[in-house]
């Protein structure tokens, strides 16, 4: 059961870093010719992403070793962390990427086969991470489910740029650095609640005591 486990985590680990490895090549490449910041940014952090594929291999690796089996919560919650942390970082690097974007404005030539490839891309990473969560579900691995956090994240920033894009065309307005932002700040949050998850269960916790709240109220008034 064990070693079943392992190998599904492993082979999802391979799955993660070749889809992501294709997505960077194919959004290099467009993100030149559009001269689109967010998509070359995107293209840089299916890169990333493919560096947390080889964390989740090795971090599995080493907890199925014999030797370290007794550690396996451990090691999966430094390689949680790792992860988390290179979350944060690609949120960063988008607010301070769209901030130098504000301030000195690039030209951007987007296209309709642009968007084709900006929908193209949303759709795999989405199926992905939709892939990685189903997966690290069934198997119990919050390596995988931050993984596929992670996933999703650069999911919403291809959503952003798809957005620009359209906004651009239709209104010749370019709006791609401010949704970067808001959507950095987003990311930025779920990685700190990998890191520190009591903040997302006091946060829902503190919302079910008010809903609780609410519903004594209204039952008391009736």
């Amino acid at each position: 059961m064990e070693k079943s486990r392992s190998k599904t985590i492993v082979q999802s680990g391979y799955i993660f870093i070749a889809i992501n490895f294709l997505l960077a090549v194919f959004n290099i490449i467009v993100g030149l010719l559009s001269n689109s910041i967010a998509i070359i940014s995107d293209a840089i952090h299916s890169l990333t992403d493919s560096v947390s594929g080889l964390i989740i291999i090795v971090c599995e690796k080493l907890a199925s070793h014999h030797k370290l089996s007794n550690h396996r919560a451990k090691i999966e919650r430094i390689s949680t962390i790792i992860i988390a942390i290179v979350i944060i970082a690609v949120g960063l690097h988008i607010i301070i990427e769209s901030i130098e974007k504000i301030f000195v404005p690039e030209e951007v030539e987007y296209s309709i086969p642009t968007i084709i490839v900006l929908v193209a891309s949303i759709a795999t990473k989405y199926l992905l991470a939709a892939y990685l969560k189903s997966t690290g579900t069934k198997v119990n691995s919050k390596v995988l489910i931050a993984s596929s956090a992670e996933t999703m994240n650069d999911t919403w920033i291809s959503i952003a740029v798809l957005l620009s894009a359209v906004i651009y065309l239709i209104f010749h307005i370019d709006i791609e650095a401010y949704i970067s932002i808001i959507i950095a700040i987003v990311i930025i949050k779920i990685g700190l609640e990998f890191i520190f998850p009591h903040i997302s269960r006091h946060h829902h916790h503190h919302l079910e005591k008010n809903r609780e709240h609410n519903l004594d109220h209204k039952s008391c008034k009736n």
